[in-house]
């Protein structure tokens, strides 16, 4: 190959490297509750998301979109919730759905206790994030040893908006939810 050409490649490979990472992008999904369990459970949440070029969404975490709390989520795997996995839990619906694992540290804690009360861990299996798509939550726990992982919940939310960019503010002041603002999703 002559040094032009290779001038050449090298180029096109470099732009279509940039390209790839420009197209991957984070995104803040905010979601409403579609029903009063859900609504009484969790309330509305924001989802802070990683949309690669390629493959699935990865969430990285998820605060409360009315309340000054968050929880960071670790990717987890069907055997990590036992025998069978996802699908033993919850059965066809379980097609497709990402595992997280809620961190137990303080907030994170607290959330576990909120939506499976008495669990040790739990986990969320996500329907998958879009824009402008309804998003369900199958919220899995582990009680105290040696029970078996069991489905504490179901949740079920709207899309709201999408940040344009991250918050620069906190989503919630002195009590008052900054959602309904135009500095809020859009």
């Amino acid at each position: 190959m002559t040094p032009a050409r290779v001038v050449v490649a090298s180029a096109l490979v470099v732009a279509v490297l940039s390209a790839g990472a420009a197209a991957a992008a984070t995104h803040i999904y905010s979601y409403d509750p579609a029903d009063a369990a859900t609504r009484d459970a969790a309330g509305p949440l924001t989802f802070q998301v990683y949309k690669p070029l390629l493959g699935p969404a990865r969430v990285l975490n998820l605060r409360s979109t009315v309340a000054p709390a968050d929880a960071d989520l670790k990717h987890a795997t069907d055997h990590d919730l036992g025998p069978g996995g996802l699908p033993a839990l919850i059965g066809p619906r379980a097609a497709g759905r990402q595992i997280y694992e809620i961190a137990p540290t303080e907030q994170g804690a607290a959330l576990i206790s909120a939506l499976c009360p008495g669990a040790k861990r739990a986990w969320m299996a996500f329907s998958g994030f879009g824009f402008n798509e309804p998003l369900k939550i199958a919220v899995l726990s582990l009680p105290a040893p040696p029970a078996k992982t069991k489905v504490c919940r179901t949740l079920a939310y709207d899309f709201h908006g999408e940040w344009s960019g991250p918050p620069t503010t906190p989503l919630v002041q002195d009590g008052d939810s900054l959602l309904g603002r135009s500095s809020g999703p859009q």
